[in-house]
């Protein structure tokens, strides 16, 4: 009977071990990588000249795929507009890079801003135009 209860015991005592016990962590994990939008497009035009912005969007090293892209858009704003801006839907003229051609009508000083959503994560670069 003391062999019994003293087996038994044991076996508790290693069961209980063995269910406190972590796992191991994987250190192998992917790391997030940044999201990266390069902008790129002129900063200076002349009134109803047109203007090509063009969006290339990695993620780390490489180009993003287009189906990763969860939205992309760029905005055209006049400073001191107010939150009145125009938003555009590029054209995709590759993997990963994005376009709009587009022309102001007055002058002043304008944002032109894209906003990328893609693998989770969000990116909003802008360029300052000044339209003359």
């Amino acid at each position: 009977m003391k062999k019994r209860i003293s087996i038994s015991i044991i076996s508790l005592c290693l069961l209980l071990t063995a269910c406190g016990q972590e796992p191991a962590q994987n250190t192998n994990a992917e790391q997030p990588k940044p999201l990266d939008v390069n902008l790129q497009g002129p900063g200076a035009l002349q009134k109803n000249e047109s203007g090509i912005y063009k969006a290339e969007v990695t993620y780390g090293d490489e180009k993003v795929k287009n189906d990763d892209v969860e939205m992309i858009e760029f905005e055209i704003e006049k400073k001191d507009g107010e939150g009145k801006g125009k938003m555009l839907k590029p054209k995709q003229v590759g993997e990963g890079v994005y376009e709009i051609q587009t022309s102001f009508s007055e002058p002043g000083t304008y944002t032109v801003q894209s906003h990328v959503s893609a693998k989770g994560t969000h990116n909003m670069p802008l360029i300052t135009v000044t339209v003359k």
